[in-house]
C-alpha cells in the first residue's frame, strides 16, 4: 500500500455522507465507544467537511468546520494514521476557515493528541473536561491575514469559555448580557429555570433597559408551554418593562430548530448547539459568529410576529 497516494478535498455532505459516516463510525463509535447519539449531533449539514481518499481504498479520513469556527470530528482510519493524513485534512480545514474570513478557530482536542494540534499553532486553554467519556482540552488558534499578519478585532480580543451545566450557563448569560449596550437577542427553549431567572442576569437586564432608553431585549421561545410561568422572574420583569422587553413564540416553520443562544449587541454570545444539552460556549468578542446567529434570529423573529405570541405566554 502506498501511503503517500492520497488526496484531500472539500466534501459535499449530501453526496459524501455515506462514506464520511463509515469512517467516523469506525473510528469513534466502534474504536472509541462514542455513543451514536453523541456522534451524530445533527450539525453535519451546516458544516464544511474535508475528506481524504486513497486510490483503490476510498475515503480514509475526515474532519469538519462549523460556522462558529469549531473544528471537529477529525478521524483517520487506523491503517493510515502516522502518514500525514490527519495533518493534510487539518490544513485544508484551516485554509477553508481563512477563506471564509474567520480570524480564529478552536477545537476540543483529546488530551492524547494535544501535541499534534500544537504543532499547527493551537494553544491549549483551561482545565481538562470530558466529552463522551474521553478527556479533552479547549485549544484555540488565530488565523493569519492575507498579508501574513495575525487577524485582530480592531484592538479588541475575545475570551471563549467552554460551558457545561446550569451554573456555567447562568454565569455566562449574566456575563455576556452585561457587555450589551444596545440589545439582547435570546433564543431559548423555555426560559430555562436557573439560567434566565438568576439574580445577576435579572439585575443586568434591569440596568440595561433603565439606563439606556434605546435598549431592546427580544426573547424568542421555542416551547412556551414548558415555561414555568408561576416561578420565572424574567417573565414578571418583562411584564413590568414591556416597553423594552418583548417575548414571542417561535413560528411553526422553525419548530425543528434545536439550538439555543444569547447575543449581546452583535459581538458577544452564549451558544449551545443542542438546546436539550447544557454544553456549549460563551465568547466575549466573536462578531462573525454573533452576526451569523443574530441574522437567523431576525428571520425567525419576523416570521413569529403573527404567530402564537404574547397572549399565549400569559404575561
Amino acid at each position: 500500500m502506498d501511503y503517500l497516494d492520497f488526496s484531500v478535498r472539500m466534501a459535499d455532505w449530501s453526496g459524501d455522507e455515506a462514506a464520511l459516516r463509515r469512517v467516523r463510525t469506525t473510528v469513534f463509535v466502534e474504536e472509541q465507544s462514542v455513543p451514536e447519539a453523541e456522534e451524530w449531533d445533527g450539525l453535519d449539514p451546516e458544516c464544511d467537511h474535508a475528506l481524504a481518499e486513497a486510490r483503490d481504498v476510498g475515503v480514509i479520513g475526515t474532519g469538519r468546520l462549523h460556522p462558529s469556527g469549531k473544528i471537529g470530528r477529525m478521524a483517520v482510519l487506523a491503517a493510515w494514521r502516522g502518514h500525514g493524513v490527519g495533518a493534510a485534512i487539518l490544513r485544508r480545514l484551516l485554509k477553508t476557515a481563512a477563506l471564509q474570513g474567520l480570524d480564529s478557530v478552536y477545537l476540543h482536542a483529546q488530551v492524547a493528541v494535544l501535541g499534534f494540534y500544537a504543532r499547527f499553532g493551537f494553544v491549549a486553554e483551561g482545565e481538562e473536561f470530558e466529552e463522551a467519556g474521553i478527556p479533552h482540552r479547549l485549544m484555540r488558534m488565530r488565523l493569519p491575514r492575507e498579508d501574513g499578519g495575525l487577524a485582530v478585532h480592531e484592538g479588541l480580543t475575545g475570551t471563549r469559555h467552554i460551558l457545561s451545566g446550569t451554573e456555567d450557563f447562568a454565569t455566562a448569560v449574566a456575563d455576556i448580557a452585561a457587555i450589551a449596550t444596545r440589545s439582547l437577542a435570546i433564543f431559548t427553549p423555555d426560559l430555562e429555570q436557573g439560567i434566565y431567572d438568576s439574580r445577576r442576569f435579572l439585575e443586568t437586564v434591569k440596568r440595561l433597559v433603565l439606563s439606556r432608553s434605546h435598549a431592546r431585549i427580544r426573547v424568542l421561545i421555542n416551547d412556551p408551554a414548558r415555561v414555568q410561568h408561576s416561578v420565572n422572574r424574567f417573565l414578571h420583569i418583562g411584564r413590568r418593562l414591556s416597553t423594552f422587553i418583548e417575548f414571542r413564540a417561535l413560528a411553526e416553520t422553525h419548530l425543528q430548530r434545536d439550538d439555543a443562544f444569547l447575543i449581546a449587541d452583535s459581538s458577544a454570545l452564549v451558544y449551545r448547539p443542542k438546546a436539550a444539552r447544557l454544553e456549549g460556549i460563551a465568547d466575549t468578542f466573536e462578531p462573525r459568529m454573533a452576526r451569523l446567529y443574530l441574522g437567523q434570529f431576525d428571520q425567525m423573529w419576523q416570521m413569529s410576529e403573527n404567530a402564537r405570541e404574547i397572549g399565549e405566554l400569559r404575561i
